[in-house]
């Protein structure tokens, strides 16, 4: 079992890191967003378990479902680490 969850956490550990990168583009290029707004976003990459699908479901940029669903990747990544330092997985 252990190969299986260290390959799919490396697949959306890998993901996450493009969504990440996705994101704050994302922001960088909305004319929408005020100066003070796409620093607050910028900001909340910190969170980003939390920020990036908060930004896809609520934010109002318009992502299609597919990427809507690839905002939860990051997440899933750190559940998954998670498992890794409590020993979740043998």
């Amino acid at each position: 079992m252990l190969p299986v969850v260290w390959t799919v956490f490396a697949v959306l550990a890998v993901g996450g890191f493009l969504v990440i990168a996705a994101y704050w583009l994302d922001i960088q290029e909305r004319p929408d967003l005020s100066g003070r707004a796409r620093i607050g976003w910028s900001f909340a990459v910190l969170l980003f378990p939390i920020a990036i699908p908060a930004y896809a479901f609520a934010g109002g940029p318009g992502w299609p479902t597919f990427l809507k669903v690839a905002s939860l990747v990051p997440a899933a990544a750190v559940v998954l680490f998670g498992g890794f330092v409590v020993g979740a997985f043998s």
